[in-house]
C-alpha cells in the first residue's frame, strides 16, 4: 500500500481507495489462487493435481520474495506413490527463504510458479494456471506495485519448458530448438522490463540458468543423446544470461555438469529423479543446489538497471 501524500490532488482519495481495494484483492487472490495440473512434461508424464493455493504472503508488510517460474519454482517432485510429480514444500524457493532469513528476517514467499509454463505463457496468461490479473507476470507486477519498498527480491525461472519439447524421443530437434530459443529471446526481455518498471531501478532480480537433466541418460547407456543435449542447454543459458545482464538482473549460475564422466553422470542422477523415476525434476539435494546458486547471486549485491 502506497503512503498517503500530505496534499493530495483532486480525485486522489478515490484513486487511493481503488489502490487499497486492489492491494487487498491481490493479497486475497494470492492466498486462494487456484492452480490447475500441468500436462505432460516430456519424460515426467502427467503431473498430479496441485494444491489449490501456492505459497503466498500474508499482509504483514514484507519483506517478500516473489518467485516467477515453472514447476521447479513450486518444488514439484515425484513421490513413491506418484512418480509423475506433485507440488511440495521442498523446492528451491522454500530452501532459499530459509537461507535468506538472516539477511531479511521474516522473509515471506509469494510463489506464483506454474508447472509447464513457457516464457510467453507466463507473460500472456496462456497456460494451465489461473491468476487474478490474467497472467503470472501481470499478477507479479501488480503485487510488486502494491508493495513498494517491501520486495526483497524476485526470481525468474523460465525457458526450460520452451526447450524440452525439442528433446523428446531421445533425439534433439535442432530446428525446434532454434524456434524455442527465439520465443524465449522475444518474451524474456519484455518480462524483465515490466518487472523493472514495476519495482524500480533498485529491485533485486535474479534470473536462473538451467542444468541439463538429460546428462543422467548416460547412466542408461544413452550417451549419444546425453552428449547432444549439452549444447542445447549451453545455448539456452547463454541466451538467458545475456538477457538477464541487459536487464540489470543477477544470474544464478546453476552448476552445470561438465562432460559425461561417471562421477558427473552420477551427480546428475543424485540431483534429479532421472535415474530413479526418469523424471526431470530435481531431488531435494538438487533444489538445494539451485537455492545455493541464487543465494550466491544475491550475495554479490544488487544489480540495478543502468
Amino acid at each position: 500500500m502506497a503512503p498517503s501524500t500530505p496534499h493530495p490532488r483532486p480525485g486522489a482519495d478515490r484513486a487511493r481507495h481503488r489502490a487499497l481495494r486492489a492491494a487487498r484483492a491481490v493479497r486475497s487472490a494470492l492466498r486462494s489462487l487456484p492452480l490447475v495440473a500441468a500436462a505432460g512434461l516430456g519424460a515426467t508424464g502427467l503431473l498430479a493435481a496441485l494444491p489449490a493455493a501456492p505459497a503466498a504472503a500474508s499482509s504483514s508488510g514484507g519483506p517478500y520474495y516473489v518467485a516467477i517460474g515453472a514447476s521447479e519454482s513450486v518444488g514439484v517432485q515425484p513421490l513413491a506413490a506418484d512418480h509423475r510429480g506433485v507440488r511440495t514444500d521442498d523446492g528451491y524457493a522454500n530452501d532459499l527463504v530459509a537461507m535468506e532469513q538472516g539477511r531479511w528476517p521474516g522473509l515471506q514467499l509469494v510463489d506464483l510458479g506454474c508447472p509447464g509454463i513457457t516464457a510467453q505463457g507466463a507473460l500472456d496468461g496462456v497456460g494451465r494456471c489461473r491468476y487474478p490479473y490474467g497472467s503470472q507476470v501481470d499478477t507479479a507486477i501488480r503485487f510488486i506495485e502494491d508493495h513498494p519498498g517491501e520486495i526483497a527480491f524476485v526470481t525468474v525461472d523460465l525457458g526450460f519448458n520452451d526447450v524440452w519439447p525439442c528433446l523428446v524421443h531421445e533425439r534433439v530437434d535442432n530446428r525446434c530448438v532454434a524456434t524455442a530459443l527465439a520465443r524465449v529471446g522475444a518474451a524474456l526481455p519484455e518480462i524483465l522490463a515490466a518487472l523493472r518498471t514495476a519495482g524500480g531501478p533498485h529491485l533485486r532480480i535474479v534470473g536462473l540458468q538451467h542444468a541439463d537433466p538429460y546428462i543422467a541418460d548416460a547412466h542408461f547407456g544413452k550417451t549419444a543423446f546425453a552428449r547432444a543435449t549439452v549444447p542445447v542447454f549451453d545455448r539456452l543459458n547463454d541466451l538467458l544470461s545475456a538477457d538477464y545482464a541487459t536487464a540489470g538482473a543477477a544470474v544464478a549460475q546453476v552448476p552445470e555438469p561438465q562432460g559425461l564422466a561417471g562421477d558427473v553422470v552420477e551427480a546428475a542422477c543424485a540431483q534429479t529423479w532421472m535415474c530413479r523415476y526418469h523424471n526431470i525434476h530435481p531431488t531435494a539435494a538438487g533444489y538445494r543446489v539451485i537455492a545455493g546458486a541464487i543465494a550466491s547471486a544475491l550475495a554479490r549485491g544488487p544489480h540495478p538497471a543502468g
